[in-house]
């Protein structure tokens, strides 16, 4: 499943100062720093007009800058085209990464700058091995025309969830059912791997009101 990558800047408050007075200098060849951002206090806006990937502004938010101890790359806006795709929005950031930030880097600063993230997504990084492993047995198991509503199927997919309770590590519902969805992982629909749209969306759903319910529960619990 293609993912969106992420660019992230880590460091105290006056190397990150630094970096948002020192970058201009980096800006080369078919970019600009935007004329706006110079009078902004919240973004830091990188205009790329070439034709190498689509044009396209990379916006920095700066605004938290004394507090937060780090920077990234918040977001792409397309300057001919409503949205991006995955693997449009993440060439841009590849190329902004190349062509400002790794001569930045190079400069001798101290700001860490860490590599693009992967562009395929990694459920290991979201949950617990054992809460994949309680999905996959889910998943590998289900009825794909029911869902969860097998009384077999639904022990095993309350397993998984409870797991995820019990880890403190939850999917975001539309990256479950993005994930769900993933044929690249569960193999084709088809094929009896991956799940529909529909029903993916559903058991997303369902896990989320579920995570909510029992995250409410152990806290009141607890406060008992």
């Amino acid at each position: 499943m293609k993912i969106f990558r992420e660019l992230y800047f880590k460091g105290t408050s006056d190397q990150l100062i630094e970096f948002t007075h020192e970058i201009d200098k980096y800006v080369n060849g078919d970019w600009k720093l935007n004329k706006d951002s110079k009078l902004s206090k919240d973004y830091l806006i990188f205009d790329y007009s070439g034709n190498l990937v689509e044009k396209a502004s990379v916006y920095i938010y700066i605004a938290k800058i004394h507090e937060c101890g780090e920077l990234n790359v918040g977001n792409i806006v397309p300057e001919n085209k409503p949205q991006l795709s995955t693997d449009e929005y993440n060439a841009i950031l590849l190329k902004f990464y190349d062509d400002i930030m790794k001569p930045y880097k190079a400069s001798g600063t101290q700001l860490e700058i860490t590599q693009p993230t992967d562009d395929i997504f990694n459920p290991l990084l979201v949950i617990s091995q054992e809460a994949l492993e309680k999905l996959e047995k889910f998943c590998k198991a289900a009825n794909k025309a029911t869902g969860s509503s097998h009384p077999n199927d639904r022990e095993r997919w309350f397993d998984f969830i409870c797991q995820t309770i019990d880890d403190g590590k939850i999917f975001d519902e539309s990256e479950l059912a993005s994930f769900l969805q993933d044929e690249d992982y569960w193999g084709k629909v088809q094929d009896g791997g991956a799940w529909v749209e529909n029903l993916a969306n559903k058991l997303a759903t369902e896990y989320e009101n579920l995570c909510e319910i029992l995250n409410y529960y152990m806290e009141w619990k607890s406060i008992k």
